[in-house]
């Protein structure tokens, strides 16, 4: 499969949640709503009705609507400019955003360790292993929209790992949701269709982000596959092994038993 069809499978599964948030976003604007909390509802509210899923991997925490903020920002600054036309107004909605974006600028930059953690710390307070997650997750969430390359998560995991050595588990625990979300990803556009395809993949994402094994077992792209992406359950069983008990609540594509991006 060549790279440009590739890209255009792989944002043809997002065309609904992008269209949701767009739609939203311009509602948001319309009636000029700043409040961070109503935003949220408001999202939470349409995801309901037009039954989408949050990014996610197994988990469905309490915040993740809060959470799921960073694809609207993501579409709102990058697909639609609002940061440039709207930048009062988009500010206020997504200043926890925006403070994770420039953390994560200095993350990628090239100034020492120690600056690093100084610079990120005095951004975000104390880096605990959400907001940690939460710097990821957007990153991942760009990249997962097409406004970002893969590339930069795996550096920004490794270099997070030497900045933040004592959250180097909430680290391991990212690269394998990482993995485990792509993978599920690939196998409902079609990418992958055989269990080889995917061994392959899972391998090659493993040894890319360069962090040791930091491989998902099948039944968590399972679950991924299933509660995110609503893959029928027939086709997962002819990729991934995984049996009954491994299957759980997962199967239920509408359950609470799935992984959260962290």
């Amino acid at each position: 499969m060549s790279e440009a069809r590739r890209e255009k499978r792989d944002k043809r599964v997002y065309r609904k949640k992008v269209s949701v948030a767009i739609d939203l976003l311009a509602s948001i604007l319309e009636d000029g709503i700043t409040d961070r909390g109503k935003v949220r509802e408001l999202l939470r509210e349409r995801y309901e009705e037009t039954r989408l899923s949050p990014f996610r991997g197994i988990a469905l925490p309490e915040d993740i609507y809060d959470k799921e903020m960073a694809t609207l920002y993501v579409v709102g600054k990058y697909g639609m400019g609002l940061d440039q036309d709207y930048p009062e107004q988009f500010e206020k909605v997504f200043d926890r955003e925006a403070r994770y974006e420039r953390a994560l600028e200095v993350l990628l930059g090239d100034e020492s360790v120690e600056a690093k953690r100084e610079k990120i710390t005095a951004l975000l307070g104390e880096v605990n292993s959400n907001e940690l997650s939460r710097m990821f997750r957007l990153l991942f969430t760009r990249i997962v929209l097409g406004f970002a390359e893969e590339g930069d998560l795996f550096k920004a995991l490794r270099t997070a790992r030497e900045v933040f050595p004592e959250h180097e588990k909430d680290v391991m625990k990212y690269a394998r949701f990482y993995i485990g979300f792509r993978l599920a990803e690939k196998i409902a556009t079609g990418e992958i269709r055989s269990k080889l395809a995917k061994e392959a993949e899972k391998q090659a994402l493993n040894l890319s982000i360069g962090l040791g094994k930091t491989m998902p077992d099948d039944s968590y792209i399972y679950n991924i596959a299933r509660s995110v992406f609503k893959v029928p359950r027939e086709k997962l069983e002819s990729i991934l092994n995984v049996n009954e008990k491994e299957r759980g609540g997962g199967g239920r594509a509408s359950g609470t038993g799935i992984a959260t991006p962290p």
